[in-house]
């Protein structure tokens, strides 16, 4: 008897819906009431919510991703057989992503860095070019 684990399989991967709500209930009481939940390209927040929000928002995006690839598998199964196992990689690579994510958003509000201004960043670059040139005179 030959058993098939693709149907298996592709429910193993709602499993990440369940672990990411058990991650955001057990760090609940020490996230702050304003979540970042968006960053620029060098990791500083630009983009905050409530808790409910991140919760939210980290849930429902999983969840219309995990009805989505559900949904491709499935038809990909049905439809090409030889394509259905790369199909099935994808989808538990970009969960695996999102998954990440929202694991990193509890983790970064858990222990926020300390705030930064990039006008600050700017002018204090701009002054040590300045004295640097006083200084070489």
């Amino acid at each position: 008897m030959r058993r098939d684990w693709y149907k298996p399989l592709v429910a193993l991967m709602w499993l990440a819906l369940p672990v990411t709500a058990a991650n955001y209930w057990r760090a609940w009481d020490q996230l702050p009431q304003r979540m970042a939940v968006h960053f620029d390209a060098n990791w500083q927040p630009n983009g905050y919510t409530s808790r409910e929000g991140a919760l939210m928002l980290g849930l429902g995006i999983m969840a219309v991703m995990l009805v989505l690839f559900t949904v491709a598998t499935l038809i990909a199964r049905a439809m090409k057989p030889s394509a259905s196992w790369p199909v099935l990689v994808v989808a538990y690579v970009v969960m695996g992503f999102c998954w990440f994510g929202n694991r990193s958003i509890v983790d970064f509000n858990l222990n926020p860095q300390p705030a930064r201004s990039q006008l600050m960043g700017r002018k204090s670059s701009q002054f040590s070019v300045l004295s640097s040139q006083f200084r070489t005179k």
